[in-house]
């Protein structure tokens, strides 16, 4: 691989990324996956603890800047040694783009790399129940799987009080919905989101909520109060009282402890002041014994 290949393939990340500013968010169960950007920001952003896509408008990339970038990709791993496997369509919530659009998408991502095995995302509750049962099997055909949703909790008190827009009921019928397609997903939840207050309704209603479920992996995240988020000025004013570390430690233990579905606890985020993974039910105990 020579010099120029190497500054050509740097130029061309910076292009392809450059809208996102520093730093973007990607899930954790995909980290690897060759990302390309179709929307920049969340189509809802209205979320008081979250400032993750920096303050950014929502913006959906026409089809032709996205197909410009997904050659750009192309360009950067021809010469990769191992096939592109794994695809993530980069961006807040890309799965509220329109079904036809997405298999536009994923028509272009199988043509660029033939050996794809599946194209993931990150979606929301209304994302998934705004698709109808045909449209997510189709959508399911033409590559998409591994979807990770952003539950957060499994509490309506605490997802009405952060202004999730979508409550426990959205969330489990966008669970079943995926399960029903065929498409396999992860679920973010985070510890602290209900602070001291509502800690208690938070670990039931979070633990209830996905007894029915069958999510492939649990990403556990720890609330961090952003500058740029309105929760922020409810910290200052004391209206919200945030867990400390280690009661954000306590309380996943406490959430661990009530699991029983088959699943992967996965709470090694830097968020957590404890990293710990392990498959539930098998590896519960030793995990509640570390924790």
């Amino acid at each position: 691989m020579d010099r120029d290949f190497i500054e050509a393939a740097a130029r061309l990340e910076r292009e392809i990324y450059g809208e996102y500013g520093s730093f973007y968010y990607v899930p954790m169960a995909e980290s690897r996956a060759v990302q390309l950007p179709v929307t920049v920001g969340c189509s809802y952003g209205r979320c008081l603890f979250c400032d993750l896509n920096q303050g950014m408008r929502y913006r959906e990339l026409p089809l032709p800047e996205i197909l410009d970038k997904l050659e750009k990709l192309r360009f950067i791993h021809q010469y990769d040694r191992r096939p592109v496997r794994r695809c993530l369509l980069a961006g807040g919530n890309p799965f509220a783009l329109p079904t036809e659009k997405l298999l536009r998408i994923a028509g272009a991502l199988r043509a660029a790399f033939p050996e794809d095995e599946y194209i993931s995302c990150f979606a929301r509750a209304d994302d998934v129940l705004e698709k109808s049962a045909a449209e997510l099997r189709v959508l399911r055909e033409a590559g998409y799987d591994r979807l990770c949703l952003g539950v957060e909790s499994g509490a309506d008190r605490v997802l009405r009080y952060q202004e999730k827009g979508v409550g426990r009921e959205e969330n489990a019928r966008a669970m079943a919905a995926l399960e029903g397609a065929g498409m396999s997903f992860s679920v973010y939840v985070m510890l602290g989101l209900g602070g001291r207050e509502m800690s208690a309704d938070h670990v039931e209603g979070t633990a209830s909520l996905l007894k029915a479920a069958r999510p492939f992996e649990w990403t556990v995240v720890t609330l961090v109060i952003f500058k740029g988020a309105r929760l922020a000025e409810r910290v200052r004013s004391r209206e919200f009282r945030r867990l400390s570390p280690l009661e954000a430690m306590r309380e996943g233990r406490d959430l661990l402890s009530r699991l029983t579905l088959s699943t992967v606890w996965n709470a090694t985020h830097k968020t957590n002041l404890f990293p710990i993974k392990g498959r539930i039910p098998l590896h519960r105990e030793r995990l509640l014994q570390r924790l």
